[in-house]
């Protein structure tokens, strides 16, 4: 935020002549982001840098930058101060009651988290966050969605201070305009929950300042109309990330003699990092080899290849834009330049043929691959020639063979079958999940650390990732001036597009339809595999649902979320299809290391869901429904409300029927003894409100499990 302050009397407004003889100092919001930055010999650089510079050139003032903090530009600016402000958030409110200029620039609100993510402001309820004392954000939010319930508001003064927040789980998600997201030291995840939510950049002038707008604002028209201040735009951010890369002499050296050689995988996908669509090949590592010419013009080669990780094997690039390691495998650790992303391969087949309960099942069967992909890799090596291997050029050709039960199953990883699959009419009701590769695989991009380009190439993966979450759509040009004779024609065009529009709303309608039936099917399919693994009941999933629809709906939990609650909460189990046959079924107590690998299932549930796209509350649900509120529980050892909520609720309802539930190593508790075992652990195990109203609701309890007796 910008302020000019001036020195001159305000008891009269000054004439034109006088202000542009008058040094002026510009009081700035002094935060590292595009808009304004030091480069290392500490000069000033940035957006409002550039339009102050040149301000003073066309109109002959004398701004002169002087950067302090937020707080005090704030307080200046409520008061009507002498000055101008730049960084001002237009509102209604401010539209009003303050003089300020065309826009400049669109401020969009996002949501940074560590990994939780936000698709529409309902899934923000009941979760902590972050806002910027006295930010106009903040104001937004509340006034355009008045129904969210935060369960903890923290105000911070810095976007610094939120950040620190996050990373150290004190909060779930901080909420601020993109300018605001300027942390490129380290992984976020940034979600776009306020679709409807943009705010305009302008700048503000004090009363008697008025005179200076008018000049102002036609440099901003002018620019606007000529594509120059967009440019001003993209070309700050560029510079603001290419001032945050730290180049060593021997990265440098070896840029300046040497190509870089990169190979990726022609015919198969590792989304998000690689995946090909008919427009070409996008994702993270595409991403990440248009930065390093772009940013850094390094000059780089990519090359396709089939059989992509044996080629990897068997050469030892020593850049790897997509690698697949084990994740008990740390020999690799060392060279990962970012987030390890869970990777499954999963094993369909047809809907009346039976589930997978162990992967041995596919020995000496029949399985489709695509041509050269991981999968075909991945059975030689796990079954050598006891399976036969079947490929194929595409998804579709796999669907055909499987229709004509040329092959047994189809074995691919999860996230890009389900994407190929999805809205395919065959898979509605011929195809299913049966089950899951026992190996636990991750994809990275990887750079040898002996290469002289590892920390270089470390920093531009961070960066990537950061101008890929935040690159906004393109703005939509200004209305142009139309003739009598033009209308006409428009109004001719808009008649026809608007009942193509009716058609293409009718198209989107049944296609919501049958991608929410999918969903459902998937839902379906991996509690079959569950079942058809672990020893659960039908029943047993469809109480601990209700209990939990009850318990979200009296805490008083969105639609949305109650509904999402009761969907996901028969999966929180899944990650035991991972848990070995043996353990799984073992009668009797299961020793240290047992329990050790049982206690891996919500991991590995969570990173099952991950590649389904589901959303946030179904991997909570399976991720945290261990963690204990006094942060006992596993796996990450979360405490009290750093717990999701939909996870504590699951904790609460499948404690309870576990309880009532005879088993082979126990018996039955009755409704009675169960509530007083739910009641002591308040505190302990579980959220002290959800026991209190658990009390309140447990004739209720009772009266599901008995209406679902097994």
């Amino acid at each position: 935020m910008l302020c000019l302050v001036l020195p001159f009397s305000l008891q009269a407004e000054p004439q034109q002549g006088a202000i542009s003889a008058t040094p002026v100092p510009v009081w700035l919001f002094d935060a590292e982001n595009f808009e304004f930055w030091r480069d290392r010999q500490g000069n000033y650089q940035g957006y409002y840098t550039e339009i102050i510079r040149e301000i003073n050139k066309r109109y002959g003032y004398a701004l002169e930058l002087h950067p302090i903090s937020g707080e005090e530009i704030g307080k200046r600016f409520a008061a009507d101060s002498p000055g101008v402000y730049a960084g001002v958030l237009r509102t209604e409110e401010r539209a009003r009651t303050k003089i300020l200029s065309a826009r400049l620039f669109d401020n969009e609100v996002l949501a940074a988290s560590l990994s939780r993510t936000a698709t529409v402001p309902d899934d923000l309820n009941n979760t902590r966050v972050i806002f910027r004392r006295d930010d106009a954000t903040h104001l937004q939010v509340d006034q355009h969605y008045p129904w969210l319930k935060f369960r903890q508001v923290i105000l911070v003064d810095s976007s610094t201070e939120a950040f620190t927040l996050l990373r150290q789980r004190k909060a779930d998600f901080y909420i601020n305009d993109d300018s605001e997201m300027d942390d490129t030291l380290h992984y976020y995840t940034m979600s776009r929950p306020f679709a409807d939510l943009r705010l305009a950049s302008v700048l503000g002038f004090s009363p008697e300042l008025r005179p200076l707008r008018d000049n102002i604002n036609k440099l901003i028209t002018e620019w606007q109309q000529n594509g120059r201040l967009k440019a001003l735009e993209n070309s700050s951010k560029r510079n603001y990330l290419l001032s945050r890369i730290q180049i060593t002499p021997e990265a440098a050296s070896w840029i300046r003699n040497n190509r870089l050689t990169l190979w990726l995988p022609k015919n198969e996908n590792f989304a998000p990092l690689l995946w090909q669509d008919n427009q070409g090949y996008h994702g993270s590592a595409m991403d990440m080899i248009h930065d390093m010419r772009d940013l850094l013009h390094i000059q780089v080669d990519v090359k396709y290849t089939d059989n992509y990780v044996e080629h990897l094997y068997q050469e030892g690039w020593p850049i790897r834009m997509v690698d697949i390691v084990e994740s008990r495998d740390d020999s690799l650790a060392d060279g990962i330049i970012g987030p390890a992303l869970s990777w499954h391969n999963a094993y369909y087949n047809r809907a009346e043929q039976p589930f997978l309960w162990d992967e041995e099942q596919v020995r000496y069967k029949r399985v489709g691959v695509l041509k050269g992909s991981f999968s075909a890799f991945y059975l030689r090596q796990r079954f050598g020639n006891d399976v036969t291997l079947v490929s194929a050029d595409s998804v579709e050709a796999l669907i055909n063979d499987i229709n004509k039960q040329k092959i047994d199953f189809i074995l691919g990883d999860l996230s890009s079958l389900e994407g190929s699959l999805r809205g395919n009419d065959l898979f509605r009701g011929v195809l299913k999940v049966a089950g899951l590769t026992r190996s636990d695989y991750k994809i990275v991009s990887w750079v040898s650390k002996e290469h002289p380009l590892h920390s270089l190439l470390t920093q531009i993966h961070l960066i990537s990732s950061y101008r890929t979450q935040l690159e906004r759509q393109p703005e939509k040009p200004l209305f142009p001036d139309l003739s009598k004779n033009t209308f006409k024609i428009i109004s001719v065009v808009l008649f026809i597009s608007m009942l193509f529009s009716l058609c293409l709303l009718w198209l989107m309608w049944r296609h919501m339809k049958q991608s929410q039936a999918v969903s459902r099917s998937i839902v379906e399919a991996m509690e079959k595999v569950n079942r058809a693994h672990d020893d659960e009941t039908g029943s047993h999933v469809k109480r601990v649902s209700a209990y939990c629809g009850l318990l979200a709906r009296e805490i008083g939990l969105s639609r949305k979320m109650v509904h999402d609650i009761e969907r996901f909460a028969s999966l929180h189990d899944v990650g035991k299809i991972a848990v070995p046959e043996r353990i799984l079924h073992k009668q009797g107590a299961l020793d240290p290391d047992e329990f050790a690998e049982m206690k891996l299932h919500t991991v590995k549930g969570w990173r099952i869901i991950q590649g389904l796209a589901l959303g946030p509350v179904a991997e909570n649900i399976i991720h945290y429904h261990h963690e204990k509120w006094d942060g006992s529980g596993y796996p990450a050892g979360l405490c009290a409300e750093q717990i999701p909520i939909e996870a504590r609720i699951l904790a609460l309802a499948d404690v309870y029927d576990a309880l009532r539930q005879k088993r082979v190593y126990k018996p039955g508790f009755t409704h009675e003894h169960a509530c007083s075992l739910i009641i002591a652990g308040a505190g302990h195990h579980f959220d002290p409100v959800l026991v209190n109203r658990f009390q309140q609701l447990h004739l209720t309890f009772k009266a599901i499990f008995d209406s679902h007796a097994d």
